[in-house]
């Protein structure tokens, strides 16, 4: 959600690049190699991340991981944390993301599904945020063919497939093997469906190009003045269709914004 701070849920992929936010993400790992980060070759595995820096309409850093699809060394899935009641009404708990992406396989990771709090007896929710507690996912949550939180209207669903190609909205063929949601499409056949104007945020976004051969994952910085201050929609929209975006949808944001990335020292920065 827009103004909760350092839990997150998250996809992920393998020899790998991930995604992660607060009870739940998304990364990607490296597939059918030892799980290291040593000696890893970002290009290699096809993924290229970049640091653009903008100065209008207002400072921002945006940060932008692109990943090749078609390379076979790396394999996108979702991460979600521990289901703290069973069959009871929460569906995870709050994790720190770095937990999350610890997987020692993990190459680069996101923010993805919104959540909420439960309400007490009076209505009222908890929202001084602590790891641990119980919280509702907001859309599609699939972890390994697992469903953990069915779709809801308006939501806007990322689907991975057994061939590890990704698609928003609905994709061809059998059930997702791994799948997260976010607030709603802002690029849609190439664009920008979302009018102009709104509240400026931290934000994280996942796009695919066309082809779908192509994902886009990216986090905006935001709430510092002067250095990095936050997008509205319309404006992360934009940034999504200028990357090569043919779909992208708007994922949790604010607080939970983050990404994750393995460094010349082979350790998550």
């Amino acid at each position: 959600m827009e103004n909760q701070m350092g839990k997150w849920k998250w996809p992920m992929i393998r020899r790998c690049v991930g995604i992660l936010a607060c009870a739940f993400g998304a990364l990607f790992f490296t597939a059918g190699c030892a799980p290291t980060r040593d000696g890893h070759d970002l290009k290699a595995l096809g993924l290229a991340y970049q640091l653009k820096e903008l100065k209008e309409p207002r400072p921002n850093r945006a940060h932008v991981l692109r990943v090749d699809l078609t390379n076979r060394r790396i394999r996108p899935a979702v991460v979600i944390g521990e289901d703290p009641d069973g069959d009871g009404p929460a569906e995870t708990a709050l994790t720190d993301p770095r937990k999350l992406a610890s997987d020692r396989s993990t190459i680069a990771f996101v923010n993805t599904n919104p959540w909420d709090s439960f309400p007490d007896n009076t209505g009222r929710r908890n929202r001084r945020w602590f790891e641990g507690q119980p919280v509702d996912i907001h859309g599609l949550a699939v972890s390994g063919g697992q469903v953990r939180s069915h779709g809801q209207p308006g939501s806007a669903s990322v689907l991975v497939n057994g061939q590890g190609r990704v698609f928003l909205g609905d994709g061809p063929g059998d059930s997702p093997v791994e799948a997260m949601a976010g607030f709603g499409q802002i690029v849609s056949k190439g664009a920008v469906i979302v009018p102009a104007g709104g509240a400026v945020h931290p934000r994280t976004a996942i796009g695919v190009d066309r082809s779908g051969n192509a994902m886009w994952m990216v986090v905006v910085d935001g709430r510092q003045e002067r250095y990095s201050e936050g997008m509205n929609l319309h404006e992360l929209g934009s940034l999504m269709l200028g990357l090569g975006c043919w779909n992208a949808t708007n994922m949790d944001g604010g607080g939970s914004s983050i990404m994750g990335l393995v460094g010349e020292d082979g350790q998550l920065h």
